[in-house]
């Protein structure tokens, strides 16, 4: 068997390319699994599992629920593709070559071997995590400084009150809407047809 027939990363791309159903329906599934990854971490920053509030039609639109989960799924697969691309040069300029060096022949064995052709997949994992990781904190941080999407609500059982009900976007399930209220740090779990209407407020709370 050949090295290029051999590397894990090949037989998977041969094996979607063989298959386009079975390829779009992975692809899918993994845009969708990274939505929801980054959901249930955002709204534990936030003390909430999003997933106690969740309806089998948010499992399968995770992967339009937030944009930035392309991004992702995009660059993940090129730090992959980079990462198999290195490996590839690596086995390329040791193979049949003579090392004379103590430590580039202990490099070349584990260039050789079948942990360094893992290592692509092992990056790209790596990076959807701290990707996800890094960016819900962030999104977080943004919320709680009143950075975040702004919005006024009215609730069915306040009308007519006078003054809506203001607060952050945390963000949205099929059947719940999250609000952030900053002044007593609380988040509120409302479900939609609690909600009369909300309105963007065209600036951040409090200004």
């Amino acid at each position: 068997m050949s090295a290029e027939s051999s590397r894990p990363t090949r037989r998977l791309l041969d094996l979607l390319g063989q298959n386009p159903a079975l390829g779009l329906t992975t692809g899918y599934l993994f845009v969708s699994l990274l939505g929801l990854t980054y959901e249930w971490t955002l709204f534990r920053r936030f003390g909430v599992n999003f997933f106690h509030y969740a309806d089998v039609s948010d499992f399968l639109m995770g992967a339009f629920r937030e944009p930035i989960t392309f991004v992702l799924a995009l660059s993940a697969l090129a730090v992959g593709k980079l990462a198999q691309m290195q490996v590839d040069w690596e086995q390329r300029w040791f193979s049949g070559r003579e090392i004379h060096s103590w430590w580039l022949r202990r490099y070349r064995r584990y260039s050789l071997s079948g942990l360094n052709r893992l290592s692509p997949v092992l990056l790209f994992l790596l990076y959807s995590v701290m990707f996800i990781w890094l960016y819900s904190d962030w999104h977080a941080d943004s919320i709680r400084t009143g950075e975040g999407k702004s919005v006024q609500v009215m609730f069915v059982d306040s009308a007519p009150a006078t003054e809506a009900f203001s607060a952050a976007l945390v963000g949205t399930s099929s059947r719940f809407v999250f609000f952030y209220e900053d002044d007593a740090d609380l988040v509120w779990v409302v479900p939609n047809e609690n909600i009369a209407w909300i309105r963007l407020a065209a600036r951040g709370i409090g200004d």
